[in-house]
């Protein structure tokens, strides 16, 4: 299945003491990466919930808010260290008679150093802890994945449009190599004969500049490799994860267009080739968008 590397999910759940909401945001990128804000507090589970979404999410960029709180504070207590307020209230007051500062000394710039309120919880349950993550979690990638997957559909229908396109045009580039050598020749003979007012033109040398042009501009074997390239883009489509692999045959699909143009040696074809280059860069940004 055609999935996108594009997508959010969200997932809020509460047990009786605290209550979760982790919110998941994926955009492309050439690898995975996934990025964690958590409470420190929490960091024990950091490593397990990257591991849950790497089985399921295999590239993108993925950033993941886990906001957690408890519905009662009854297991958290606060204190003050009185000594280390002491000593900051001591720092402060030398300072202020050094610079002879008259202002007073208030109780907010003491409490607000770090370190003053000295936070205490009991000790959590840190199994029962990572399982209920673990489950919120789940459910926020489930959803994730859903609308990374409605726009998967979204651009494999579009990619296949494209390729209907680009097979046309390959058939089309067909029928006109199939004239060019017989153009060449008739534009060839037609010139040398106003060269030469009317004389009688070697028909061998002429047959073997047609021979040399034919082997030159003969594109058989870049069409077939190239119909076999997009027959190939067509059956890895709708598989898992395949951004990477049709990366990869659409550069060797703009290897074959390139040199079909080069020694296609006729302006109709030269047109349809720039049209195919066209149609595989589509292709190709479409394809970055992909898991």
């Amino acid at each position: 299945m055609t999935i996108s590397m594009t997508g959010f999910g969200r997932a809020t759940a509460e047990n009786e003491l605290i209550k979760v909401k982790i919110e998941m945001k994926s955009v492309n990128s050439r690898y995975h990466d996934c990025n964690m804000k958590i409470p420190k507090a929490y960091a024990f589970v950091e490593e397990k919930l990257k591991k849950l979404i790497k089985q399921q999410i295999s590239r993108g960029k993925i950033d993941v808010y886990v906001t957690i709180k408890y519905i009662d504070n009854s297991n958290v207590s606060i204190s003050i260290d009185m000594d280390l307020a002491n000593q900051y209230f001591l720092g402060i007051q030398k300072v202020k008679d050094s610079f002879l500062i008259k202002k007073e000394i208030e109780a907010f710039q003491i409490t607000s150093i770090p370190g003053v309120f000295v936070t205490d919880e009991e000790e959590i349950d840190e199994e029962l802890i990572l399982q209920f993550l673990e489950n919120t979690c789940q459910e926020a990638l489930n959803n994730i994945l859903v609308m990374k997957k409605n726009e998967g559909k979204h651009i494999y229908l579009d990619m296949q449009g494209k390729i209907s396109e680009l097979v046309k045009l390959i058939s089309e580039i067909e029928k006109l190599s199939e004239s060019v050598v017989d153009d060449y020749r008739e534009k060839l003979k037609n010139r040398i004969e106003e060269l030469l007012n009317d004389q009688d033109i070697d028909e061998n040398r002429l047959s073997q500049e047609v021979a040399y042009f034919a082997d030159k501009a003969c594109i058989d074997e870049e069409l077939i490799r190239l119909s076999s390239h997009v027959k190939q883009f067509n059956d890895n489509m709708a598989k898992d994860q395949t951004g990477r692999k049709l990366d990869f045959i659409i550069q060797e699909m703009n290897r074959e267009i390139n040199t079909i143009g080069s020694k296609g040696n006729s302006l109709e074809i030269t047109n349809l080739v720039l049209e195919c280059k066209s149609i595989v860069e589509k292709l190709r940004e479409q394809a970055m968008n992909l898991e």
